[in-house]
């Protein structure tokens, strides 16, 4: 890994586009942002393919919004350690929850704790807060392994 996954941050919800945007740059945006933890590029297939199976609605007029951009970060990450049924599941609850930008936040917050390898206190109350802060450990895990074995 190129940078040390300490140093490693996903864009906050602020940060990310509020215009819709083409593929092209929903590909690029999630690539650069990935590209320090050396995961497979995120493709146009995959992203069809992510559409097809319900992970998030169909683009607007070939535009994709922020919860588009957001689930497509998510999902490439969660890929490295857990099914697509197991994702697209956790991805139809958060959803229909509504609560698309405060599942992300609790995310984002939860991973980059994993990488400083600082404790996550799982202090959420529902399920859904739980299974997010615990998806992001085990990423954050995964990933410290594979950078300590390189």
């Amino acid at each position: 890994m190129t940078t040390t996954l300490a140093e490693f941050k996903l864009p906050t919800w602020d940060t990310l586009p509020v215009v819709p945007i083409y593929m092209e740059q929903l590909l690029q945006l999630v690539n650069l942002t990935l590209a320090p933890l050396e995961l497979p590029a995120v493709t146009k297939t995959m992203v069809n393919s992510y559409v097809k199976q319900h992970f998030f609605s169909r683009p607007t007029g070939r535009q994709y919004t922020r919860n588009h951009l957001v689930a497509v970060l998510v999902v490439t990450l969660l890929k490295t350690d857990f099914s697509l049924t197991t994702i697209s599941q956790a991805i139809l609850k958060i959803r229909d929850s509504r609560q698309i930008e405060a599942r992300y936040q609790e995310f984002t917050i939860a991973l980059m704790q994993g990488l400083r390898q600082q404790p996550v206190t799982i202090s959420a109350t529902d399920t859904t807060s739980q299974a997010i802060q615990f998806a992001a450990q085990t990423v954050a895990s995964h990933l410290l392994t594979q950078q300590a074995l390189a």
